[in-house]
């Protein structure tokens, strides 16, 4: 688990001089461990690492040569059946100098050419350079578990790296505000990608290439879509079993670490799962976490207990003081570099940071609600149900007129029922959209954008509609939202958090099961539970989803709201346009109502303060919103 950046200049394009020590710097918290550059004598490419050493502690360092074949490896990340492909016939003779996971590649794509992305089971971003050829690729894992960056330089050149503060650190890309971009996060809580907040910054997509020629010329390629498994057993019992199998060898290979590793156990089926799988594959005592927050009225520690108890793990419960919001949403945002509207973002940092004392890697159950349907929203709610039994011409022509005079928000739940039906990716949206259109003419936003990318992915290709709304959400919520929160949390504090739910070839599996099979009586995460009828207890087996304790409204009453107020009506910020000065006093004068919109537009400001405004190299320690609200310039 690393950090990579780089620059890549065409031939025949003067090389210009990117600031690669800025660039490793940035993300000095990627990688405490260790770093190091390549630089082409031709000066055309260039390449830095730091490294967060979990395997091959002594020869595990980057980035990699491979002389003969004129090759440069830089990855982030791990290869998890690395094992495997070395110890095969058409890798095994290949002159390797490390005993890490990430040669691997250099052996594969010496013997496979461009298909030795399908051989790799892991999460990574790579960075492989062919000098011969003056070519580059930038690869990124099939589910995004790991990011990837890249933005093209005035003069044609490409930078690309981990982090998008590390883009910027080169020198060569300007920090501009993508203004559609700004309606986008509004309206998803995210920048969907490739696009950035950022113009001109781009993501390498989920299983995505991107190839760079010699003269800068840049191919796309999509080598992997999370697409129903054509080998899943039709018999339930027997599907059911076939998925734990998958569920068992992912947690297998996840296993692998050279340094201290655990479990970050909750109350929950999915964690549940990977302690009970990953028991039987340890030969000591297994390492398990379990969180509790001061105050919060979510105790997870109890049904942790069962699950720790039953397999006789090394358990461990944080307790964690009620936190000073305000204290950690500056760090937090430099951290994540693009807004995030996830409150969770503060208890998973606050969760990292203690992991982050004992020990390196820590797996988690990152994954299961979007493969066995663990959400509300992917179920129709029975008042919807009863509302559409309603004549069509009642609805449109009375109730919902009347209702748009009264409150407009009413009136939106009422005309997202029928999307139900007619669209489920929309469906998704309008259920987890804290800004819809009520919402941005209360703040004043006048929006520059009206897609919906979960609507976008549902639509793509032909699925029964509840597979239809987790494919898109794997497309959308899953990479853009969960995975950039455990990514920039547990980087932060020098932890690698692996997700053993999201091995491809699980992800494959369980999205060919039909939704009868999957939600029986459309019982939310109904398989799984029955998947896990003999590993785990009765209690835990029937508990309902609880979820990470992330109470904006609690936060906004106890104060938040005033300070957001002072931070989001500066006479800066309302220049740009976003919002207006009534929609956000209007917002703060109820707190107990639009916290989570509060939350959204605090950190979506203060990410342009921190990365656009007034940019800082390392993450703002003792500052806290209150100071940043009251000063007159920004940190």
């Amino acid at each position: 688990m690393c950090g990579i950046a780089g620059y890549f200049c065409p031939a025949g394009t003067q090389p210009e001089t990117p600031d690669m020590a800025a660039m490793r710097r940035v993300m000095r918290h990627r990688g405490p461990d260790g770093e190091g550059t390549y630089a082409a004598q031709h000066g055309r490419y260039s390449v830095s690492f730091v490294r967060l050493a979990i395997i091959d502690l002594v020869t595990g360092d980057q980035p990699l040569l491979d002389p003969p074949g004129g090759r440069v490896l830089a990855g982030n990340g791990e290869i998890y059946n690395y094992l495997e492909l070395r110890a095969r016939p058409d890798t095994a003779g290949y002159p390797y100098r490390t005993q890490g996971d990430m040669e691997v590649v250099l052996a594969l794509s010496a013997t496979k050419g461009a298909r030795y992305v399908d051989d790799l089971n892991g999460m990574y971003a790579l960075a492989l350079y062919d000098e011969r050829g003056h070519t580059l690729q930038l690869v990124r894992d099939r589910l995004g578990v790991k990011p990837l960056y890249w933005a093209r330089t005035r003069a044609g050149g490409l930078v690309f790296a981990s982090e998008i503060k590390a883009v910027f650190a080169s020198g060569l890309i300007p920090r501009q505000v993508d203004e559609l971009a700004v309606t986008r996060y509004l309206r998803h809580g995210y920048v969907p990608g490739p696009e950035t907040l950022f113009s001109g910054v781009q993501k390498v997509m989920p299983g995505e290439r991107i190839w760079v020629s010699s003269d800068g010329a840049i191919e796309i390629e999509t080598y992997w879509q999370p697409a129903p498994a054509d080998d899943l057993p039709a018999d339930p019992e027997e599907a059911g079993a076939y998925l734990l199998a998958q569920l068992e060898d992912s947690v297998r290979l996840q296993l692998r670490a050279d340094v201290p590793l655990g479990v970050l156990l909750s109350g929950g089926l999915d964690s549940g799962l990977v302690v009970a799988l990953a028991q039987r594959h340890t030969k000591h005592k297994l390492a398990t976490y379990t969180v509790r927050f001061e105050g919060s009225p979510v105790d997870e520690t109890p049904l942790a207990a069962e699950v720790a108890e039953r397999y006789g793990t090394d358990h461990h419960v944080i307790d964690l003081p009620a936190a000073d919001v305000g204290d950690h949403l500056a760090g937090l945002a430099w951290y994540c570099d693009e807004p995030q509207n996830d409150p969770a973002l503060l208890p998973n940092a606050l969760i990292e940071k203690e992991l982050g004392k004992d020990l390196k890697v820590a797996l988690n159950g990152t994954g299961g609600d979007e493969l066995f349907a663990g959400y509300g929203r992917y179920f129709q709610l029975p008042v919807e149900r009863r509302y559409l039994q309603l004549p069509a011409f009642l609805r449109a022509g009375l109730i919902e007129p009347v209702a748009e005079q009264l409150d407009p928000f009413t009136a939106f739940r009422l005309r997202r029922a029928k999307l139900w039906d007619t669209a489920p990716g929309a469906y998704l949206h309008a259920h987890s959209t804290l800004f819809p259109e009520p919402m941005l003419r209360l703040i004043g936003h006048v929006p520059r954008d009206d897609r919906q990318f979960q609507d976008d992915h549902a639509q793509l290709v032909p699925m029964p509609k509840q597979t239809a709304m987790l494919y898109a959400d794997i497309k959308t919520y899953l990479a853009e939202n969960l995975l950039v929160l455990l990514d920039r949390t547990s980087m932060a504090f020098g932890v690698e958090g692996r997700v053993p739910f999201l091995d491809h070839r699980l992800v494959e599996a369980a999205l060919a099961v039909p939704p009868g099979i999957r939600t029986p009586d459309n019982r939310q995460k109904g398989l799984e539970r029955e998947m896990a009828a003999e590993l785990l207890p009765e209690t835990v087996l029937n508990a309902s989803k609880q979820g990470f304790a992330a109470p904006a409204n609690t936060w906004a009453e106890a104060g938040l709201a005033a300070t957001a107020e002072r931070l989001l009506t500066r006479p800066k910020s309302l220049a740009r346009g976003w919002w207006s000065a009534a929609g956000i006093r209007k917002l703060a004068a109820r707190p107990q109502r639009f916290g989570f919109q509060l939350y959204a537009l605090t950190m979506l400001e203060l990410t342009v303060r921190l990365h656009v405004e007034e940019p800082l190299d390392r993450a703002p320690e003792g500052v806290s919103l209150a100071d940043i609200a009251d000063a007159q310039s920004a940190i």
